[in-house]
């Protein structure tokens, strides 16, 4: 075949050993750099392969994928430039962190390319914690999360086998009002009640686990104050703003404005700190994805 039937990339390397075309473009590489990173292309390079002028270029075998060119490209890419993912600012948002990441992660995980994966995926996860240590430091960094762009996490993690990312995903993506999210073109429908669903019972869990001093108070045992009696109740309003965006996993901090005694006070902090451990553990099993042994497991099968 000659060379005059597809474009060269800019990965065309003379002393190549093997010439991939994607979407008519062609690069040639190095079988053993790609066998030593994939174990896709490794088992696919010890099948014996005829070799003849139809299928090959410069007696080099041709073999014809099925992929996006940008994406594969940029595989070739992480691959053969040690600093390509030194090119992706630190403080990026998770708009770029997407853009940058999606497709490499697909073609990265479609190949077997593991250090690419797992490069992708500890990218990901500065944004989608999987501890509730994580979960704090993010929350307490302030950053705010654009909807549009958290619900793109969620199809591209059950595309790419990393559900890790997906509790946190379900549980930003909660807070999104209900006709925008049923309108979203990204998430299927599934997906769509999975967070309906969710918001519900994560208002359920904040009322009954986290946060269950703000709505029905109980003393502790050695109060000898009457503290429960100086409380005032919640108003309507603000009942309803919580309902609307629950946030079980809202660390507590406006103890000051309590007024009860040291006996109590300790009591609802420990009841609060004990809440927020549940909630976090039953996190997966609130938007049917198991529980997070289960996730971990799947993800490194």
């Amino acid at each position: 075949m000659g060379t005059d039937s597809f474009t060269r990339s800019n990965f065309w390397y003379n002393d190549g050993s093997i010439v991939l075309i994607v979407a008519n473009t062609a690069f040639r590489v190095h079988q053993s750099i790609l066998s030593q990173h994939s174990s896709v292309f490794a088992d696919l390079f010890t099948v014996p392969q005829p070799v003849d002028g139809k299928d090959a270029v410069d007696g080099c075998l041709l073999v014809h994928l099925q992929d996006n060119l940008e994406d594969f490209t940029e595989v070739i890419k992480a691959i053969y430039q040690p600093l390509y993912f030194d090119q992706l600012p630190p403080e990026a948002d998770l708009r770029k962190l997407l853009n940058f990441v999606s497709g490499i992660l697909k073609i990265s995980t479609k190949y077997d390319i593991l250090f690419i994966r797992e490069k992708c995926i500890s990218i990901l996860r500065a944004k989608f914690p999987t501890t509730l240590h994580g979960c704090d430091a993010l929350v307490s960094s302030g950053y705010q999360y654009t909807a549009t762009t958290v619900v793109r996490a969620i199809p591209l993690a059950r595309e790419t086998n990393v559900p890790a990312l997906l509790p946190w995903a379900f549980y930003i993506s909660t807070n999104i009002d209900p006709d925008p999210l049923l309108a979203d073109p990204v998430l299927s429908w599934r997906d769509k009640a999975l967070c309906l669903a969710g918001k519900t019972l994560l208002w359920e869990r904040q009322k009954a686990d986290t946060h269950r001093f703000l709505f029905e108070f109980t003393k502790a045992p050695d109060c000898r104050h009457g503290c429960g009696l100086r409380l005032q109740m919640m108003s309507w309003k603000h009942m309803e703003e919580l309902r609307k965006k629950p946030h079980p996993l809202h660390e507590y901090d406006d103890w000051d404005t309590h007024q009860v005694c040291g006996a109590c006070l300790a009591h609802v902090q420990a009841e609060h700190a004990r809440g927020r451990e549940k909630v976090w553990n039953d996190l997966p099993k609130i938007f049917h994805l198991g529980t997070w042994e289960e996730i971990h497991a799947e993800q490194n099968r």
